[in-house]
């Protein structure tokens, strides 16, 4: 009898959470796509809070694709979330669709990629992206003793992030004359891209002795046309700070990176939303700025789904 009673005590607590989550309705959280390991770190780390919060919680994929986001956000729309935690597919082409959900009553909260308007999302949490890229291009200029041919592949130029971390790589490098620029290309963000891209530039280019990423899956890419061609001698850095590039880094094949936090954002995200709910208000910031970090052989073994254990 006791255990029966356990065991119903037990039923009763899941049937008491699984009501407050009902009542206290969805929070929709909308990334690009779940096979790349940032953006699945966003929505892993909305998710738990999401759930840590007493919600229910809708993960979906636009997939970097504007239509398909706008799909997305009429559905849930549709389904009356209480709330929209969104990593947008375009900055620009984004207002529509976070104005509609705003027009339904919805709040949206943005994080990682801002729209270039105020006003209307409840807030926009996004990365210093000019820190990373500066701080990983000191460690870069460093390790490159201020001279040699390098080569910069950019993450997707479409994306302003990735602007914005080309500029402050070149706000650092431009200032060491002896660092000479061989190559710059748009590897798209893409690790097989990445790759295709250094096996070219090894071919045109064999003295080139530093690589600067502007993300992870690219940085990813080049270690693997490196090794590819017996090169060990070629500094990379990229911006990301996934596990495989803190494995690269722990091996030596990749010298630095700086991790954004991915989960700490998304986190932060639905804390918003939360007390939004609660209050029926927000007063804080509406652009909020998170630091990453920088991480190499001394630190890479903290780093674990874009979380950093001091």
């Amino acid at each position: 009898m006791r255990k029966i009673a356990t065991i119903l005590t037990l039923f009763a607590g899941v049937a008491a959470l699984s009501a407050q989550a009902a009542e206290k309705g969805t929070i929709a959280i909308l990334v690009n796509s779940l096979d790349n390991p940032y953006y699945s770190a966003e929505a892993k780390g909305a998710a738990n809070k999401t759930k840590a919060l007493g919600y229910q919680t809708l993960v979906l994929s636009h997939g970097e694709d504007v239509k398909r986001q706008g799909e997305l956000i009429s559905l849930v729309i549709g389904r009356k979330v209480q709330g929209i935690l969104l990593d947008n597919a375009d900055s620009q082409a984004s207002v529509a669709a976070v104005q509609q959900a705003k027009n339904a009553g919805i709040p949206v909260v943005l994080i990682n990629r801002e729209i270039p308007v105020d006003g209307v999302a409840l807030a926009q949490i996004t990365h210093n992206n000019f820190q990373a890229g500066s701080d990983v291009a000191n460690q870069f200029v460093e390790k490159m003793g201020e001279s040699g041919k390098y080569a910069e592949l950019t993450c997707n130029l479409a994306d302003n992030n990735c602007v914005t971390r080309s500029k402050s790589f070149h706000n650092v490098i431009d200032q060491y004359p002896q660092m000479v620029s061989v190559a710059r290309q748009d590897a798209k963000g893409n690790l097989l891209e990445g790759k295709r891209i250094m096996d070219s530039i090894l071919q045109a280019h064999p003295d080139v002795k530093g690589v600067i990423c502007g993300n992870g899956p690219v940085a990813l890419g080049v270690v693997a046309s490196l090794k590819a061609a017996g090169r060990q001698d070629v500094t990379v850095v990229g911006i990301d700070g996934s596990n495989d590039e803190r494995d690269a880094i722990v091996n030596g094949d990749l010298y630095a990176s700086v991790m954004l936090q991915a989960q700490a954002i998304a986190s932060q995200g639905v804390e918003i939303l939360d007390a939004y709910f609660t209050s029926g208000s927000y007063s804080g910031k509406e652009r909020i700025m998170f630091r990453g970090i920088p991480i190499d052989k001394s630190n890479a073994q903290k780093v674990k789904d874009f979380n950093f254990t001091p």
